[in-house]
């Protein structure tokens, strides 16, 4: 069974668009983010960080391209993400005035306590509540920036997240709604309609975004595949 795979896949020249190249993508894709063993594991100068390496060089690359006058991410957890974007901040020799805000309903202690760096402005409360979207806008440097989606994944609430955090994303730059993978994208099938589900009804109503698919398919998988949204006007 194995040979006869492997003599029909030698034919095509694998691709993430094309069937074959898909199939194998997501088996490694499942495998990959099942275990307990590879991006649970993720740390970042010593926070954990929930993301998938191919995901941050991404990251890292929309940085060093777009410049932001700041980066707001949804969803904090354990601070790793928010000391990584704060760090390429520094890397990139942005200016001092370059933020990083991070919202959570509830922050753990050691991050309010312990997550320390000058670049970073952390908020506690729902990411959706009139109060949030308040403080948020008092602490920014600019009026558009980089916007990062990573707190509840239902879609109700990732959908309530795109109609207000869309309005702080610069033209050119990106509103990365992450882990569009789930509720079978091809992982965790029965998480229910989530970030992939949100983003396909946003995108029918608001074209000021695009997929940048080009982005994340040169690495053939992404968590956020399909979410990275470019702003092209």
């Amino acid at each position: 069974m194995q040979n006869q795979l492997l003599g029909k896949l030698k034919n095509y020249a694998l691709s993430p668009t094309n069937l074959p190249g898909r199939f194998i993508t997501n088996l490694f894709h499942r495998m990959w983010y099942r275990s307990p063993d590879t991006w649970r594991k993720n740390t970042f100068l010593g926070r954990r960080i929930l993301q998938c390496p191919f995901d941050l060089h991404l990251y890292q690359e929309i940085i060093f391209k777009t410049k932001p006058s700041f980066i707001l991410q949804t969803g904090v957890k354990w601070g790793g993400s928010i000391l990584y974007f704060a760090s390429l901040l520094d890397l990139i020799n942005a200016d001092p005035s370059a933020i990083v805000i991070g919202v959570d309903i509830t922050l753990p202690t050691t991050v309010k306590d312990d997550l320390i760096h000058p670049r970073i402005r952390l908020i506690e409360g729902s990411s959706t509540a009139s109060q949030t979207i308040e403080q948020i806008k008092m602490l920014l440097p600019a009026s558009k920036g980089l916007v990062s989606l990573d707190s509840d994944h239902s879609q109700k609430h990732v959908s309530a997240e795109l109609q207000l955090y869309c309005e702080f994303v610069e033209i050119g730059s990106y509103l990365v709604v992450e882990d569009t993978n789930i509720n079978g994208h091809p992982v965790a099938r029965l998480s229910g309609p989530g970030p992939f589900e949100a983003v396909e009804n946003f995108l029918k109503t608001d074209n000021r975004f695009i997929r940048d698919n080009s982005l994340w398919q040169r690495n053939f998988f992404s968590f956020h595949q399909y979410g990275w949204l470019k702003r092209i006007n």
